[in-house]
């Protein structure tokens, strides 16, 4: 018997991981999980005050420990945070688990569709973007799917996913 498939999106803040993510679960008829949204859930606290409060060492903890307890019995599709697949211990879970599909979109187009960056505890200001992005652009690489998400309405690119899986 074949094990479910599970996908995780990653790649830069603002590129539509949790968007797509949900068309695509839709899609494909899977179970759709913000690995955001679960952090708040199980900390108690929004993003920025666990980074402010905690560090990011401690959040991404939480983060590594939430992905190994994803359930691994029945098709999920998870949007990641911006910096989960940069971290080698959630890259390892996630590369175990399923499936990572970076959603590759210009920097410039990823950094206006952050405005301000508020929500976004990460984003300063363009050029620390710009920073941020580099360094993490090797990890995103590594994801076993690269899927150009530019111009496509999410819907589009939860199509464009599926059709590469």
């Amino acid at each position: 018997m074949t094990r479910p498939v599970a996908i995780f999106l990653v790649g830069f803040m603002g590129v539509g991981k949790t968007t797509i993510g949900r068309a695509l679960a839709r899609l494909l008829a899977s179970e759709f999980v913000d690995l955001d949204d679960r952090i708040v859930a199980d900390d108690g606290r929004p993003i920025v005050r666990i980074l402010e409060e905690s560090g990011e060492p401690h959040f991404r903890a939480i983060e590594s420990r939430l992905l190994a307890a994803l359930p691994r019995d029945r098709a999920i599709v998870v949007a990641c945070g911006g910096g989960t697949y940069a971290h080698q211990p959630s890259r390892r879970l996630i590369d175990d688990a399923g499936i990572a599909v970076w959603l590759q979109l210009p920097i410039e187009v990823a950094i206006a569709r952050c405005g301000a960056g508020e929500g976004r505890p990460l984003f300063r200001d363009p050029e620390q973007a710009r920073t941020l992005y580099a360094a993490r652009l090797a990890a995103y690489r590594a994801a076993r799917l690269h899927v150009d998400v530019e111009g496509l309405t999410p819907d589009e690119a939860a199509a464009r996913i599926a059709g590469r899986l």
